[in-house]
């Protein structure tokens, strides 16, 4: 049977266990969910592997051969294929385009929904179908060039499209909920927009009273399971998420991050962008009161000082 049939296969055995009345079979529903997207990224990964390679793009373990004819090339070997990471490694040499936050947003859906089975774990489902519906269609139509409708089928085509219509007419109402209230901040407000439920991994964040919400009073809760955090508590996990990968490359290219520490209330909820931190909103003396130089991100810590000179004073001391 070839990967991509094992895709199909996969996705409508999802969508199936999704409809199935045993609530214990949602879970099976979101892991052959993402096993099909991942065999699609496989089949694609085969596509493109040269003849003759043993599917070199798919394997994990990959060597040279030299070959009097064909001189030297790369074949894969085992039986290990790729997983996450290098799928994405593979892509971006390949430049294959992929919604990889999203692609991220299934994975954690699904590994809370299996730790996490409440009262509702439907909805908490559903979110991941409504993620799921974007990629696996984007991804058929746009790099296998074929039309989802006619690769799945119409029943789990049609399945997966009102799940993600019913999802992303709930999402709208919470989107609008949150844009009622004065958050100070636009990258606050952004932060918000795309957090997800740290209990059950749901994007379906609302406010209690958005009418007559004040950002400092006001309480989230979680559509999906009921999950209540306040503007303390989800704040700092929001900015966390949403700015995740952006420090992460920003780091490891050398640059400064897009959120710090805040030395004034201690989360990490200060913005370089906004220099100033969106929860406490206390101010932080950016410039070195000895040598006058900007202080570098890693340096700020409420002293004024950066790090040289904070050293030379304790040398004094």
């Amino acid at each position: 049977m070839s990967i991509l049939q094992n895709a199909k296969n996969s996705i409508v055995m999802g969508v199936e266990d999704y409809n199935n009345p045993n609530p214990h079979r949602l879970v099976s529903c979101t892991r052959n969910i993402f096993s099909g997207i991942l065999l699609l990224f496989k089949h694609k990964l085969s596509l493109l592997s040269p003849p003759g390679s043993d599917e070199v793009l798919l394997k994990q373990k990959i060597l040279p051969v030299s070959d009097p004819l064909k001189g030297l090339h790369w074949k894969g070997k085992g039986k290990k294929t790729v997983d996450v990471e290098q799928i994405k490694e593979r892509f971006d040499n390949l430049n294959v385009t992929v919604d990889w936050k999203r692609v991220r947003n299934i994975r954690d859906h699904r590994n809370n929904i299996e730790h996490y089975f409440g009262s509702s774990p439907d909805q908490a489902v559903r979110a991941l179908i409504a993620e799921s519906f974007l990629v696996i269609r984007d991804f058929i139509r746009f790099q296998l060039d074929q039309d989802p409708l006619d690769l799945l089928g119409s029943p789990t085509w049609n399945a997966l499209t009102e799940v993600a219509e019913v999802y992303n007419q709930e999402k709208q109402e919470c989107t609008d909920h949150i844009k009622t209230v004065d958050w100070r901040y636009d990258s606050l407000e952004r932060a918000l927009l795309e957090c997800q439920c740290p209990e059950c991994g749901s994007g379906l964040i609302d406010i209690k009273n958005p009418k007559g919400s004040d950002r400092d009073t006001v309480v989230f809760t979680c559509r999906s399971c009921g999950e209540e955090k306040s503007f303390e508590q989800l704040v700092p996990l929001a900015i966390a998420d949403y700015y995740d990968e952006e420090n992460y490359w920003s780091i490891k290219d050398g640059d400064e991050p897009a959120s710090i520490i805040c030395p004034t209330c201690n989360e990490e909820t200060y913005l370089l962008e906004d220099d100033g931190c969106v929860l406490c909103e206390m101010p932080v003396e950016r410039e070195c009161q000895m040598c006058g130089g900007a202080i570098p991100a890693p340096e700020i810590d409420g002293t004024g000082f950066c790090g040289w000179c904070a050293y030379m004073i304790s040398k004094d001391d």
